[in-house]
């Protein structure tokens, strides 16, 4: 609920501006923090967690279950806690000054902004490798068409969907497919019933298996998702309008704002849910698609790889259903995928539309932006089209990007902490810095994928 109060008019010596002539006055009431309440917030922590539920969880996950059996199931859980604080800050960021993370990138210096834009670039690996992986599900299923030209007709129609505007259109099934697709790993888990006392004790971190250290890095890289996906959960939750965001743009307007006094608390925990949950689901799916391949691919020997990669995933579930689940699973594979192809597609675009604008400053008008962020997309479809014609092995593909992703993270982490530090400033902004054990966690996790770099690339050449 609102209250407008209108100040006197200015003198007639000032400038006629619409939007100050008349000074209103807006109050903004605290939101509610119900179960539907905190549904209708939900937004940017589920459109991160949907760029994880893709190649982490269906290529990744089983892959090191068929080939590894549980060891490398540590690295899930320890990944989502080391990165935790890196998309929580984000986050946090926005939704405390009002404005994407990206502005406090910017005050860092412009290298930043250079980081970002190189790894945009460098990421078109990882895109192809999502993509190859989406089109080997669409193949199982539907052989008549290549591998390549299902892939590239994958890119196509993603920036076709963006162009056009209508990815509304296909938002809702492709969250019920990934429903049922998540759905159908649980029951296949619990309908196999693996002895916990085969895997509960892998929760501990040992080394990696010999010759694992490719899929070992880019499971770090991937899981939950990149780092880069920090500044894209930011630019969405600008998007969402919640917390300071509205209230600035509100300012902005020239409008002044009161805020009830439970205005910003209840807009932060409405925040906390939306990460924590949709966090805490993506951490446990994973967990439980690793088992699943575990239990029933490793005893086959069946690994998945190349064309036949998702005839292989979904052989998990129809050896437990029986045939007529495959089209259900290919149909939710695909979805998965695809919702991380496209989410990325957009997200990137965002990005390094946000690091051009703010290197040239005179890029910055919305007929300039719509053409980098097109721009960047056309360059995505080209580079994805080369990668997939000179490399169509969706799982090698996938796992180079991801290890490119996690060699890209300490930095990204890096400028997401001092984001906080150097800009939480006003009393209103210092309610809500994390707290010293917080920051704490945040250095730990830097620390700890710089670390898990330098070891994954030592071992990957030098051993």
């Amino acid at each position: 609920m609102t209250t407008d109060t209108v100040s006197a008019a200015p003198s007639s010596g000032a400038a006629a501006n619409p939007a100050t002539s008349t000074s209103k006055t807006i109050r903004l009431e605290a939101p509610g923090t119900g179960i539907m309440d905190t549904w209708r917030a939900m937004g940017p922590g589920v459109a991160a967690a949907m760029t994880g539920i893709g190649a982490s969880h269906i290529i990744h996950a089983p892959t090191a279950g068929a080939r590894y059996e549980y060891a490398l199931l540590w690295v899930i859980p320890f990944a989502y806690i080391l990165k935790y604080c890196c998309f929580e800050f984000a986050h946090r960021y926005t939704m405390v000054k009002g404005e994407s993370v990206m502005e406090a990138y910017e005050r860092i210096g412009k290298w930043p902004l250079w980081y970002l834009g190189f790894q945009g670039i460098a990421n078109a690996f990882g895109i192809a490798g999502r993509t190859l992986g989406c089109a080997a599900m669409i193949w199982a299923a539907f052989p008549f068409l290549s591998l390549e030209v299902w892939a590239v007709a994958i890119l196509v129609g993603t920036v076709a969907i963006l162009w056009l505007g209508q990815y509304s259109a296909v938002e809702a099934i492709v969250k019920v497919l990934i429903v049922v697709f998540a759905a159908s790993c649980f029951i296949a888990f619990f309908l196999q019933a693996p002895n916990p006392a085969d895997y509960m004790s892998r929760l501990l971190p040992t080394l990696p298996p010999i010759g694992a250290a490719l899929l070992f890095g880019a499971m770090w890289g991937y899981f939950p998702t990149t780092t880069e996906v920090a500044p894209m959960q930011s630019n969405w939750a600008v998007d969402k309008g919640a917390g300071m965001v509205k209230v600035k743009r509100l300012r902005d307007e020239g409008y002044n704002v009161e805020l009830a006094p439970n205005y910003m608390k209840n807009s932060f925990k409405l925040f906390k849910r939306d990460m924590n949950i949709t966090y805490i689901i993506s951490m446990v799916t994973g967990i439980i698609f690793l088992i699943v391949g575990a239990t029933v691919l490793y005893p086959k020997g069946l690994v998945p790889a190349s064309r036949e990669m998702g005839a292989t995933i979904a052989s998990i579930y129809t050896d437990t259903f029986g045939a007529w689940i495959f089209p259900v699973i290919i149909a939710g594979g695909v979805a998965a995928l695809f919702s991380t192809v496209f989410t990325y597609y957009d997200g990137q675009a965002r990005i390094v539309e946000e690091c051009a604008v703010r290197l040239k400053k005179d890029w910055n008008t919305p007929k300039t932006r719509k053409f980098i962020y097109r721009a960047f997309q056309v360059f995505l479809t080209l580079a994805g089209i080369g990668i997939i014609y000179g490399l169509p092995r969706p799982v090698f593909v996938v796992q180079v990007a991801s290890v490119l992703a996690l060699l890209f993270s300490p930095v990204i982490f890096w400028l997401t902490i001092q984001a906080i530090k150097r800009n939480f400033k006003t009393p209103e902004e210092l309610e809500f810095m994390p707290s010293p054990l917080m920051f704490g966690w945040a250095w730990a996790g830097t620390i700890g994928l710089a670390v898990i770099s330098v070891y994954v690339l030592y071992m990957q050449f030098f051993t």
